[in-house]
C-alpha cells in the first residue's frame, strides 16, 4: 500500500497549487516539477514530491476510494461526541483539525558515529562498547530506493549521529542522487551543522530538518550535553525555519530534575520555534551512559504530554516516537495515536545496521521484517480509522 494518496491538480498559482482528493481540496507547494491542471501528484508535508500518470493515479485511487470513506467513518465513530478525559479531548481536537490523516515517514539511520558526548545517549563519543558503523553513499541510496520505489514511502528521514565523515560534499551527493533516483520529501536529522551547509542542502532539495532542543532549561541542556549551549541550537532552528525548512523539533520527557512545569515550557518552546511536527519521547536509560541508573519516563507521563501538546497546539503534527513504542511494544502506538498523535516513523535501515543504532537498548521494531512491520502498522491504523496519508494543508 502507498503511504500517500495521489491527487489531481485543479489550480496553479505560481508555485502554489490546489489538489483534489476525493472532493477535498488541499493546497501544496510545487518547486520541482512542471505541472498543468489535470496532472496527478503526490504531496507530503505540503510539498509536491512526485508526479504520476493519469492511468497510474486512477488505478491507485480506485483501490482507495471505498476504503478512504470507510476509514473516515471508523475514525468518526471512535471520536468521543462529548469528550471527558484528557485523552478524549485531545483526540477530539486531533480529529477536528486533521481528520483521519496519519503521516508516515520512513527513516534510514545511516551512521552511529557521533562527536557528541551527551549523557543520555548510547551513541555518545565515550561509549567504547558500541559497535560503530557507517553506511556508504551507495548503501544509503539503495536503502532509500527500496523504501520509496518498492515499499511506497513518499517521505524519508536520513538520520545519523554528528558524524563529520559525511562532509558537506557527501551529503549533497546523497541528496542530489535521491532527487534523481528516488524522489521524496527529504528530512535530514544530522545534528548541528553550519547554517551554510543546511542552505546548500535546501538548494539541493531537502525541505525538512529534524533537530530537537531536548530541554528548554539552559542549565539542564549544558549538563546533559557537555559543551553544548541551548541558545546556539535555538538560533540554528530559528534560521532553518526562516530559510523555509519544515521544522521537526521537541524534547526528552523524564530527564533528571525535570518538572511538569518544565514540560509545559518545552511544549511552548516547540511551538514558538515554528515546529510543524512535534517530536518528543521518553528518556530511556542506556547502560553505557552516565545516566544508566536514572529511571525511564512512564507511559502515562508521555501520553499526557502528547495530549497536552495537542490541546495547546491543535494544528501541529505530533509524532509517536520509537522510544514511546519501546516502553510498550504491543500497545504504545495505538495509545499514542488515541491520545492526540497523528504521525509515525517506520525504520527501513538495513537490518545488519538497524540493531547497532542503539540510542537506548531494546528498541521497538529493530528485529522485525520491514514488510511485516508495515503490514502490522497498516492493520492497526485501519482498525482506528486512520488513513496512512499526508494530504498537505
Amino acid at each position: 500500500m502507498c503511504y500517500a494518496i495521489p491527487g489531481k491538480v485543479l489550480e496553479i498559482d505560481k508555485n502554489n497549487i490546489t489538489v483534489d482528493y476525493f472532493g477535498e481540496k488541499k493546497s501544496a507547494r510545487n518547486e520541482f516539477f512542471k505541472l498543468n491542471p489535470g496532472d496527478y501528484v503526490y504531496a507530503q508535508g505540503g510539498f509536491v514530491v512526485q508526479t504520476l500518470s493519469e492511468s497510474e493515479a486512477k488505478a491507485i485511487l480506485d483501490t482507495w476510494k471505498e476504503l478512504f470513506f470507510k476509514l473516515q467513518e471508523i475514525d468518526q465513530n471512535l471520536t468521543a461526541k462529548q469528550p471527558k478525559t484528557l485523552y478524549q479531548i485531545a483526540n477530539n481536537i486531533r480529529h477536528k483539525y486533521h481528520g483521519n490523516s496519519c503521516c508516515i515517514h520512513g527513516i534510514i539511520e545511516f551512521s552511529n558515529y557521533c562527536n557528541c558526548d551527551c549523557l543520555y545517549c548510547g551513541l555518545r563519543l565515550d561509549n567504547k562498547k558500541i559497535n560503530r558503523y557507517r553506511m556508504s553513499i551507495d548503501e544509503i541510496l539503495e536503502a532509500n530506493d527500496y523504501a520509496v520505489n518498492k515499499l511506497g514511502f513518499k517521505a524519508m528521514v536520513l538520520q545519523s549521529g554528528e558524524d563529520p565523515w559525511y562532509t558537506e560534499e557527501r551529503l549533497l551527493e546523497i541528496v542530489n542522487r535521491i532527487k534523481k533516483e528516488s524522489p521524496c520529501l527529504i528530512t535530514v536529522s544530522i545534528g548541528e551543522r553550519p547554517f551554510s551547509t543546511f542552505e546548500k542542502l535546501y538548494d539541493a532539495g531537502v525541505r525538512s530538518v529534524l533537530l530537537r532542543f531536548e530541554t528548554s532549561n539552559p542549565k539542564t541542556y549544558s549538563d546533559i550535553k557537555p559543551g553544548g549551549i541551548l541558545d546556539n541550537r535555538l538560533d540554528l532552528i530559528h534560521k532553518l525555519r526562516k530559510k523555509g525548512f519544515i521544522i521537526m523539533s521537541g524534547f526528552i520527557i523524564g530527564l533528571p530534575g525535570q518538572t511538569k512545569e518544565e514540560i509545559l515550557k518545552d511544549i511552548e518552546l516547540t511551538h514558538s520555534l515554528g515546529a510543524e511536527m512535534f517530536s518528543f519521547g521518553p528518556f530511556i536509560p542506556h547502560p553505557g551512559t552516565p545516566l544508566a541508573k536514572h529511571p525511564a519516563a512512564s507511559m502515562e507521563l508521555v501520553l499526557n504530554t502528547i495530549a497536552e501538546a495537542r490541546i495547546k497546539v491543535p494544528e501541529s503534527r505530533i509524532l509517536v516516537t520509537t522510544a514511546l513504542e519501546t516502553l510498550d511494544k504491543k500497545n504504545a502506538l495505538k495509545l499514542g495515536l488515541m491520545a492526540g498523535a497523528n504521525s509515525l516513523m517506520i525504520n527501513v535501515t538495513p537490518v545488519k545496521y538497524r540493531r547497532l543504532y542503539e540510542i537506548y537498548p531494546d528498541r521497538a521494531g529493530i528485529e522485525e521484517d520491514v514488510k511485516d512491520r508495515i503490514s502490522a502498522i497498516i492493520k492497526l491504523l485501519q482498525s482506528i480509522g486512520r488513513a496512512p496519508t499526508d494530504l498537505g494543508a
